[in-house]
């Protein structure tokens, strides 16, 4: 099974769980996500999203009705906004909400993609957090910038 039908299915399940209506646009959004190779900004998601409609015949979308899709699986756990663009990736971990993970993005050649992060290595900034600074921590996405190997 390929990332990006990993990604569908997962916003699929995820949505249905919601009580969330599958529509025509989610679903092309869903698809632009899947398949980029990148992280991409709003107006690059209104694009292709506009442009899967239009080949399938599909109703249109607006660029306020791609924020608030995005807005929603932002909320969902299923994209996450990469600093200091404000670009999405869709998410790739499917246990997210419980799962530690780091973006990483390359400030050179701006590609961004998380990592998952063993909780024997986060647990002691957990624990640090929690105890030691009196701080819950409840989003659990880190990002670092550098330089990629490419």
């Amino acid at each position: 099974m390929t990332r990006a039908t990993t990604f569908q299915e997962m916003c699929i399940k995820t949505l249905k769980e919601s009580g969330a209506r599958l529509t025509k646009p989610r679903l092309a959004l869903i698809d632009c996500l899947a398949n980029a190779k990148s992280a991409l900004s709003p107006k690059e998601i209104f694009q292709k999203t506009e442009a899967i409609l239009a080949r399938e015949k599909s109703e249109s979308i607006d660029t306020v009705t791609v924020y608030r899709i995005l807005d929603r699986f932002a909320e969902l756990g299923l994209v996450h906004r990469v600093a200091p663009n404000g670009d999405y990736i869709a998410c790739t971990h499917l246990a997210c909400d419980s799962s530690p993970h780091i973006m990483t993005r390359c400030i050179q050649c701006q590609a961004a993609a998380e990592m998952h992060i063993p909780e024997d290595i986060i647990a002691p900034l957990l624990w640090f957090m929690r105890t030691q600074k009196k701080f819950e921590p409840k989003e659990h996405l880190f990002q670092l910038d550098g330089i990629c190997e490419a």
